[in-house]
């Protein structure tokens, strides 16, 4: 569940970027290059230490964000999913400590 985070945060880091598109992060000069500084490419470069064959296939649903065409559209997504495979799923919900920092009670529109 905590995956999604690493994902999430990075893909706000590129919105707006101007050389770095999504379709780029599965070049490999893209992602050994920037890793370091995008929280998103030091993902993309670890998977692919970490597994082998091609990225398509080992990291599909990853792979299929390449072909969204803006940043925005990927951190949105990551946001949603991470509200219905986390957030909303009870099982995971009920191991969160509540408190001052992580309120339960809902957001106030400012």
């Amino acid at each position: 569940d905590f995956q999604f985070l690493p994902f999430m945060w990075g893909s706000s880091q590129l919105i707006g970027h101007k050389r770095i598109l999504p379709k780029s992060f599965v070049n490999p000069d893209i992602y050994e290059h920037f890793a370091k500084d995008y929280m998103f490419l030091g993902c993309i470069k670890y998977i692919n230490q970490v597994k082998t064959g091609p990225f398509a296939e080992h990291s599909n649903q990853l792979w299929n964000i390449s072909g969204v065409p803006h940043w925005e559209k990927v951190n949105s997504g990551f946001i949603k999913m991470y509200k219905a495979e986390v957030l909303g799923k009870c099982p995971v919900v009920q191991h969160f400590l509540f408190g001052s920092l992580l309120s339960i009670q809902p957001a106030t529109g400012t």
